[in-house]
């Protein structure tokens, strides 16, 4: 029997501020009061390594983040990066859903745009936007889902596999616009942006 789908309208908006695997790993050993020495210990590491992970000069394979994860008897997600609201917010999706980076590949396909262009329209880095798709995320972490819901003008049931995606229809003359954009040098685009009260093209010299 398949719960019901939640009102995700009603959930209230939260602000979060991104915590890298460096971060984590930093807060879990301020917490228990542990030196780098007796940390790198406890994780099998040295305190050089140690080091380079918390200050973000060293990304871990993912399967010693699930070695480090079992160590310090915490899920993969929360080393990661995950907060308390977003393993929350993960708990509500259904597992019958298809897998969040599917659903971000066909969704963001479908809208014609590639990673710089994600990147320009929703602010997500290159790094998260490729983390998404290569580590296969299975669900959308809450900041993440927000973000997309905001800036692509998707409903956040999408994200979570609740709802079925359904672009709108574009009419010819803005496709037209879109393809005439596209050739466009850059000074026009600059022009074309202002008049339309976006943000200016950079490096334009009029």
């Amino acid at each position: 029997m398949r719960t019901p789908k939640v009102d995700y309208n009603n959930i209230p908006r939260i602000d979060l501020e991104y915590v890298s695997f460096g971060d984590r790993l930093r807060e879990i050993r301020k917490e228990r009061n542990m030196s780098q020495d007796e940390f790198a210990q406890l994780l099998g590491t040295s305190k050089q390594v140690l080091s380079r992970y918390e200050t973000g000069q060293r990304a871990p394979k993912i399967t010693l983040v699930q070695s480090f994860a079992q160590k310090l008897n915490v899920s993969t997600d929360y080393l990661l990066g995950d907060s308390a609201e977003e393993a929350a917010f993960n708990s509500l999706c259904d597992s019958d859903h298809p897998p969040f980076y599917k659903i971000f590949i066909d969704v963001t396909a479908r809208m014609g745009l590639d990673i710089p262009g994600l990147v320009r329209v929703t602010g997500l880095t290159d790094k998260q936007i490729r983390t998404i798709i290569f580590r296969q995320m299975k669900d959308a972490p809450l900041r993440t889902a927000l973000l997309l819901s905001d800036t692509l003008n998707v409903p956040l049931e999408v994200w979570t596999g609740d709802m079925a995606y359904h672009p709108k229809q574009i009419s010819v003359e803005a496709y037209e616009v879109a393809r005439a954009y596209d050739r466009a040098s850059k000074r026009d685009r600059a022009i074309a942006r202002m008049a339309l009260d976006l943000e200016p093209a950079k490096d334009v010299k009029f």
